[in-house]
């Protein structure tokens, strides 16, 4: 149990190590995908975390996950950015190396294609399956998710000021849930690391793009 919670925090480990210590986002995203979530999901996880069959209606599926993907995207323009501390978040976004380059559009399939992925064998094929063995399915729903959207607080209160860094956690901390309930449901990986690209990581390279670019959300 307490190596659980050791794995389940080592992620604040290497995120803070990239972002406030080496101060580049793309050292910070290297070691969480390969040291905080692939590295112990092949180690601990191994062969007990198959991707398919999806066991769900992937039309249905691939419709929900486009339809939140987009309606995050539209919520995003709308309210011309949340009404987030743009100056902050450019500042720190300048300190961390964070530009529309060659290294964005590698950021943009890493988090795209390869995170919800990694994320998805990390969080909920290890951390959650380990806990749902111990406490049982609703416990570990709960616990994981907490744990998995609490990290990302370290990554969130560096680019957003503090109010909106707490309420973009506690999202995160929900859809961590909803990813272990697909998990559940389906007992393998395929449907939430979808659900997981398509509604929440493809929208935040939209939000990320337009926020550097100063296209939306930044005053003029």
């Amino acid at each position: 149990m307490i190596f659980l919670f050791i794995l389940m925090l080592m992620p604040w480990v290497w995120v803070y190590f990239g972002l406030e210590v080496l101060g580049d986002y793309r050292l910070t995203i290297a070691m969480y995908e390969l040291l905080g979530c692939a590295l112990p999901a092949v180690i601990w996880g191994g062969h007990r975390n198959p991707l398919f069959p999806l066991r769900c209606n992937l039309f249905w599926l691939l419709c929900v996950s486009v339809m939140l993907g987009t309606m995050i995207i539209l919520v995003y323009m709308a309210s011309n950015g949340f009404g987030m501390d743009w100056q902050f978040f450019y500042s720190r976004s300048t300190q961390s190396k964070l530009a529309v380059n060659d290294s964005f559009w590698l950021f943009a399939v890493v988090i795209g294609l390869i995170n919800p992925f990694l994320e998805e064998m990390f969080w909920r094929g290890l951390i959650y399956r380990s806990w749902r063995a111990l406490i049982g399915a609703g416990g570990a729903r709960w616990l994981s998710s907490f744990f998995f959207g609490a990290w990302h607080w370290v990554v969130l209160q560096h680019f957003c000021n503090p109010v909106w860094a707490v309420v973009l956690t506690i999202l995160v901390m929900i859809g961590g849930v909803t990813f272990c309930m697909l998990y559940e449901r389906t007992r393998s990986l395929g449907a939430s690391v979808l659900f997981h690209g398509l509604g929440a990581d493809f929208p935040m390279i939209f939000v990320v793009y337009a926020s550097v670019t100063h296209h939306v959300g930044f005053p003029h």
